[in-house]
C-alpha cells in the first residue's frame, strides 16, 4: 500500500485536520460570493446620465430608455417654470452610475393644484390668515379694509375678484383677497328734522324755530314757535 502523508496527519490530527478544511471552505465560499456580487451588481459596467432638465417629459422619459436606466416620476408645482417639463434630476446630469440605477425626476404640473380654502381663516387676524395661505401652497395674496367694528380680523374672502365662502377650493395661483375690519365705523351726525323736514323748510325759507318752555298753573308744556 502507498504510504500517504496527508492521510497519515490527518489520521493523527484529526481535529486539526477539520479545522483545516473548515478554513479552506470558508475562503472558497467568501470567493464564490465575490464572484457572484460582481455578476448580480454588474460591477464595473456604468453609464452616463443624460441631462433631461428642462425638457418635455415624454423626451426625457425616452432618454433615459436609450440609456438603459430606469426612473421615478414625482411632480410639484412652479409657476416659474413651463408646465409639463423636467425641472430637477437625481442623479444629477454626466453622473456615472450603474446601470441598475433609478434616475428620480421632478416635474412641474401642467396644472396648478386646488387647495381648500381653510375654515379656520374666518375672524382670524389678517396677518395669520396670509401666513395661513401661504403655507398652503398661496402666493397671490392681499388685504383689503371694510367697514367693521372688528378691527383686523377676516370678515370675507374673495378668489379672482369673487367672493367665496371657506371650504370652497381655488387654485394655488389664484388672487385671493382678504377683507379684514377697519375697525372705525363712521356714526352719522344725529339731525332732528330729518333730511325731508329739512329739505322742505329750506325750499320753503323758513327758519327752524327754537324750543321754549311755557309754564301755567296747570302744567309746564314744551312747545316750538317758528
Amino acid at each position: 500500500m502507498k504510504y500517504n502523508p496527508l492521510d497519515t496527519f490527518m489520521a493523527k490530527h484529526p481535529v486539526l485536520s477539520n479545522f483545516i478544511l473548515a478554513i479552506i471552505v470558508f475562503l472558497a465560499g467568501c470567493y464564490a460570493s465575490l464572484l457572484l456580487l460582481d455578476v448580480f451588481t454588474v460591477h464595473g459596467q456604468e453609464v452616463k446620465v443624460p441631462d433631461v432638465r428642462f425638457r418635455p417629459l415624454a423626451q426625457a422619459t425616452e432618454m433615459l430608455d436609450q440609456a438603459g436606466l430606469s426612473y421615478e416620476i414625482d411632480s410639484i408645482y412652479n409657476e416659474d417654470f413651463k408646465p409639463g417639463i423636467v425641472i430637477d434630476q437625481t442623479p444629477t446630469a454626466e453622473s456615472m452610475v450603474k446601470s441598475t440605477r433609478t434616475v428620480y425626476l421632478t416635474v412641474n404640473m401642467t396644472c396648478p393644484p386646488m387647495v381648500e380654502l381653510p375654515r379656520e381663516l374666518t375672524e382670524l387676524p389678517g396677518a395669520d390668515g396670509v401666513t395661513l395661505l401661504q403655507s398652503l401652497g398661496f402666493r397671490n395674496i392681499t388685504v383689503d379694509t371694510i367697514p367693521s367694528d372688528k378691527a383686523d380680523l377676516i370678515l370675507q374672502i374673495s378668489v379672482n375678484g369673487h367672493k367665496v365662502a371657506v371650504g370652497t377650493k381655488a387654485a394655488v395661483n389664484a388672487r385671493v383677497t382678504l377683507s379684514v375690519g377697519a375697525g372705525n365705523m363712521d356714526v352719522p351726525e344725529y339731525d332732528p328734522l330729518g333730511p325731508v323736514l329739512r329739505d322742505s323748510l329750506i325750499r320753503q325759507q323758513i327758519r327752524k324755530g327754537t324750543i321754549q318752555l311755557e309754564q301755567d298753573s296747570d302744567q309746564i308744556s314744551p312747545h316750538i314757535v317758528y
